[in-house]
């Protein structure tokens, strides 16, 4: 949009709307997931789109069962027809076999992986997806009272864990699956009182699914959180910003002693989730072992009493290894499953964060205005980021076209706010913000955007070279028009200065640019947006003699021939303003142009003694008119 970057919220003791629907927390001790619920979710939103891959999946690990199945057949027709026959032709074909079909069950089996590592990038792309265009539509509030690590965490922590889940998970269940259905129907066609003794301890493999389950849950939940806190400790205190303040106040010890901890409780998490799964391991094992027992014992009588074949044992000895390790992978793929529901609740917690301002789709186009219709219009608006602290009271005031107006009040009055609103930030509880006539909220968000340019305060300039930062936002930008720009910007001696020009890094956030000179950037980046509507909060107060000079020779150009609405700071804004809304605790408690409120007193004299004090002459000097065409600072203050 080629804004400058940021709002404050304004006003004090607030809490957001997502604080006060739902936070970015992990579920409480002892809770289990809803899985019906979110296995619903995860195939209705990410799997489904992929269920073409997934039958495909399902084939391959039907085909490499069925192939896997073959070798024991052929090493029993070896051991009890072949060797006792001394048939050379066909021990040599057998053998052949027992080379050839595993071979063939691995060739299978890479296709699997291919497949599934597949359809796991795609599906964590898609996450990545939605969780970035969530992020781009949920409010101000929300990036006000959320940590940016936490929110990181979802994107490559939580995310990246989901690896293994997806990879695996799907397909290891159904091999799985397959796997004993079709090893038990082979077992049971050669014998089946074998293949009953050897199939008894199956069903203790949903003792360790049961009671590891809810564990593994936790432990993941654990693990991520510790997780986020050491990426929310090193975006704070390994970042230009939080470093400046660290060293400015000698605390690297302390926060030394801050990584150590949050390393500590990743080691910790990551050790009792580590331990989890060997106990699980360990569990299985036992139950594996019971399996072989029961075959060898209860086999063995059988052949020494000839009852079977010794070819029959070794068959179902083979058959025995794909009978249990599919029954031990699916007790640790399901308790994996569990794990993998914590991943998906925490990155279902953000997507389920409320959109505050959601945007019409497509929305109302904005009319061309009529003349008898202002730019905007507050109509009773009011407005509180929580239900117990109101903001906003029933505000009602309209700005025509080419009017400069100005907002002044004491700090917390809720100027901010209101600017917010003309952005729209926010919407407001009660009454209307209106654009050419029309409600924001019906408003098409591009044709509302192109039509607004917004410069405050806070300025954020991006890691980039000073013309990537000057031309943010700017649809087929002309050189001449970035020159115009610059130019009127008051930017060309910066320019000059600068070792590599227009081309010059500018540091994280802009840190290589004075304040003054990041704004002027911010001035540029307006005045390429060419917006209708200007949003200014002007500030200068900690700026020199010099820096708010060539500021408001930026200004004088962007002003030109636009509606301006700022919150002013200078006398020159103030004299110049052709209406002045005076806010106090959330309402308009005058307006008028300057002369006539000094006039009448009140909350705007005290205002300006305060402020601009009695050296300066209370008569509207003339060289201070403002018009759509243009704003002489020929007198500055």
């Amino acid at each position: 949009m080629g804004l400058g970057m940021g709002l404050g919220m304004g006003g004090g003791g607030m809490r957001s709307v997502w604080q006060q629907q739902r936070s970015l927390s992990q579920l409480k001790d002892g809770q289990m997931p809803d899985i019906k619920n979110t296995l619903r979710r995860v195939w209705r939103t990410l799997l489904r789109p992929y269920r073409r891959n997934l039958l495909a999946a399902v084939g391959l690990v039907a085909i490499s069962v069925v192939i896997g199945l073959i070798p024991p057949l052929l090493l029993r027709a070896l051991i009890d027809q072949a060797i006792p026959h001394r048939n050379f032709h066909a021990v040599m074909e057998l053998a052949s076999g027992m080379l050839l079909f595993p071979i063939a069950g691995s060739l299978s089996s890479v296709g699997q992986t291919y497949v599934n590592t597949m359809i796991a990038q795609r599906v964590m792309a898609d996450l990545r997806d939605q969780l970035y265009r969530h992020g781009q539509r949920l409010g101000l509030d929300f990036f006000t009272w959320s940590r940016a690590g936490e929110i990181h965490s979802r994107f490559i922590n939580d995310i990246s864990a989901l690896q293994n889940v997806l990879a695996g998970t799907f397909t290891g269940i159904v091999s799985g699956v397959f796997t004993i259905t079709f090893t038990l129907a082979t077992m049971v066609i050669i014998d089946w009182k074998l293949a009953v003794v050897s199939a008894i301890a199956l069903p203790s493999f949903a003792f360790p699914v049961l009671h590891f389950g809810r564990r593994r849950y936790q432990a993941v939940q654990a693990t991520q959180q510790e997780l986020a806190r050491l990426t929310m400790l090193l975006e704070e205190t390994l970042t230009l910003s939080g470093s400046i303040v660290v060293k400015s106040f000698g605390t690297q010890s302390y926060e030394h002693q801050r990584f150590a901890e949050a390393t500590e409780g990743v080691r910790k998490s990551q050790i009792h989730q580590t331990l989890v799964g060997q106990w699980l391991a360990v569990v299985v094992q036992a139950l594996s072992s019971l399996g072989p027992a029961l075959l060898y014992g209860y086999g063995g009588y059988l052949a020494v009493t000839h009852q079977i074949r010794v070819g029959t044992i070794v068959a179902f000895a083979a058959y025995l290894g794909q009978l249990y390790a599919p029954a031990s992978n699916l007790a640790g793929i399901n308790t994996t499953l569990l794990g993998g529901l914590a991943l998906f609740d925490r990155i279902f917690q953000f997507l389920d964060v409320p959109v505050a301002v959601p945007l019409p789709d497509p929305g109302v186009q904005i009319p061309p205005l009529r003349q008898d219709c202002p730019v905007i219009r507050f109509k009773g608006v009011s407005f509180a980021y929580n239900a117990t602290t109101p903001v906003l009271f029933n505000v009602d005031f309209s700005v025509r076209a080419g009017q400069l107006v100005a907002l002044v009040g004491p700090s917390g009055a809720g100027k901010t706010t209101i600017l917010s609103l003309m952005a729209r930030f926010y919407d407001p509880r009660e009454g209307q913000v209106l654009i050419h006539g029309e409600d924001l909220r019906v408003v098409n968000d591009d044709d509302f955007r192109q039509k607004i340019g917004l410069v405050t305060q806070e300025l954020f300039l991006f890691h980039a070279s000073l013309l990537e930062n000057i031309t943010y936002g700017g649809r087929a930008v002309r050189p001449q028009d970035v020159e115009r720009a610059i130019e009127a910007a008051q930017l060309s001696e910066l320019i000059e200065r600068l070792p590599e020009g227009v081309n010059t890094l500018v540091g994280e956030r802009g840190y290589r640019l004075s304040g003054g000179e990041k704004q002027r950037v911010a001035i540029a980046r307006a005045i390429l947006h060419d917006p209708e509507i200007l949003l200014l909060d002007e500030a200068t107060s900690s700026l020199d003699s010099h820096s708010e000079r060539l500021i408001q020779d930026a200004l004088s150009h962007l002003f030109q021939g636009r509606t301006v609405v700022a919150i002013a700071h200078r006398l020159s804004t103030i004299l110049a303003a052709e209406q002045i809304l005076v806010i106090d605790r959330g309402r308009v408690v005058a307006h008028g142009r300057h002369q006539e409120l000094l006039q009448q007193g009140g909350l705007y004299g005290l205002l300006y003694e305060e402020q601009f004090g009695p050296q300066h002459s209370t008569s509207e000097p003339k060289s201070a008119s403002y018009t759509a065409r243009g704003y002489d600072f020929a007198n500055r203050h």
